[in-house]
């Protein structure tokens, strides 16, 4: 036998030994934090799923809790300079830990990628900047909707609009569907306000009081915090007008409950007509509709003031400080993956990337057109270091107290904002 034969017999045997060779051993593994929890958190895990299988070599380990342990526990990781290395946070958060150098500026790592300011809506783009620089990379998003009874409506003899409605429209509408237990409707001779069988609307009493109430004062153009970062800037006659209006749903008008608490419930059974809330309602309801045949719709938040604007947040990743630059590449391979994956569209939030926006399988969700046309409406808490101080719901930080005292106890609510503002004020003055 000539050496050719055994040269061609040696390739086999290599050629042999590679085929049945096993994978090769991982290369990197990703950590990455986020604080999904709810229904959205099955369909990440079903997304890093997919990731790990088709990337052997680049693996995810995915951890998930509250948000709030979660920072917690990203504060305590990185005292010790280790961090995961994309933790999701919320852009509104982003402040307080770029303020304590624990993220790292984007604008140079993204170069090239996917994650451009093309392939998003310039206020959402905007709103993961700090001090001029991106920290954040958008995920998704979320702002208030008009959720309505479809029957109750019909019932009623009135139309909800595809456009925004304004203020005359709304209580117009709100009047009709508000009945007291003689049939009678707010505005008619003999209505009893303290014997309403069905509200028009939810009116909050947490964090979403506030929430709503910023989306009416961003409608009047309203700021809050001054660009420096050090004082409260709030207009108060403006802030008087937006939280008046929502006062009077309840206290003038009687189309609102009076401390409320379970604002879906309320809804579902019948007790309000109409729901001011988010994105996340729609697995729910979607399930009361497959259940009960629970008829319903959204339709875009109000336009009350001079221009549309409605409170809105959303999700992102961002790459801290002390993660392995070593895996940098890879890491952003994975948030291309997912902001652009039809999967994403299962969650309870709605994806912010253009191409998912514009995908069948985004489009073929029901109400998350009237979500998705909003978003350039949306506006953001400001973004300061000391966001938790003013506005944490887990705390009676001066949002919390501005919008209980006004719409639990009929507080005055020029005075309210004025002292509101004070407390801002004295939060940003301290180093």
């Amino acid at each position: 036998m000539n050496r050719k034969f055994f040269i061609f017999v040696g390739l086999l045997v290599v050629l042999g030994i590679l085929a049945v060779a096993p994978t090769k051993a991982v290369s990197a593994t990703l950590e990455v934090w986020g604080g999904w929890t709810g229904p959205d958190a099955e369909v990440v895990k079903a997304l890093v799923k997919d990731w790990n299988e088709k990337n052997p070599n680049a693996q995810v380990n995915l951890t998930l809790q509250q948000w709030s342990p979660l920072f917690d526990a990203f504060l305590v990781a990185a005292g010790g300079k280790k961090s995961p290395d994309i933790l999701a946070l919320h852009p509104v958060e982003m402040a307080q830990f770029v303020d304590k150098g624990l993220l790292l500026p984007l604008d140079d790592v993204l170069a090239g990628t996917q994650i451009n300011a093309n392939n998003y809506a310039p206020n959402v783009w905007e709103d993961h900047k700090y001090k001029g620089k991106l920290y954040g990379i958008p995920l998704d998003f979320h702002m208030y909707g008009l959720y309505y009874n479809v029957d109750l409506v019909k019932k009623a003899g009135v139309e909800i609009p595809k456009e925004p409605m304004n203020p005359e429209q709304f209580l117009k509408v709100a009047r009709a569907l508000t009945v007291d237990k003689n049939g009678k409707h707010p505005g008619e001779a003999g209505f009893d306000p303290a014997n309403v069988v069905q509200y028009a609307v939810n009116q909050h009493t947490n964090h979403h009081a506030f929430y709503q109430w910023w989306g009416l004062y961003n409608q009047l153009g309203g700021t809050l915090i001054s660009d420096d970062g050090k004082k409260c800037v709030l207009d108060i006659d403006n802030a008087t007008k937006a939280w008046q209006w929502l006062q009077d749903l309840v206290y003038t008008h009687y189309v609102a409950p009076q401390g409320q608490t379970d604002y879906p419930r309320d809804f579902m059974s019948g007790r309000t007509v109409m729901l001011v809330s988010g994105p996340w309602e729609r697995p729910a309801f979607v399930a009361a509709t497959k259940e009960k045949k629970f008829n319903w719709a959204v339709a875009p938040y109000p336009r009350i003031f001079r221009t549309r604007a409605v409170w809105g947040a959303g999700t992102n990743f961002t790459i801290p400080t002390y993660s392995d630059p070593a895996k940098r590449a890879v890491a952003i391979k994975f948030m291309e993956s997912l902001a652009a994956s039809p999967k994403w569209a299962q969650t309870a939030q709605v994806p912010v990337f253009k191409g998912m926006m514009d995908s069948a399988e985004f489009k073929a969700i029901p109400g998350w057109e009237v979500f998705a046309a909003q978003l350039p409406y949306e506006k953001m808490l400001p973004s300061t270091p000391k966001f938790n101080e003013i506005f944490s719901a887990s705390a009676p930080t001066p949002m919390m107290v501005m919008g209980q005292n006004i719409i639990l106890k009929k507080a005055d609510p020029r005075a309210e904002a004025q002292k509101a503002c004070n407390g801002i004020t004295g939060i940003l003055s301290i180093p």
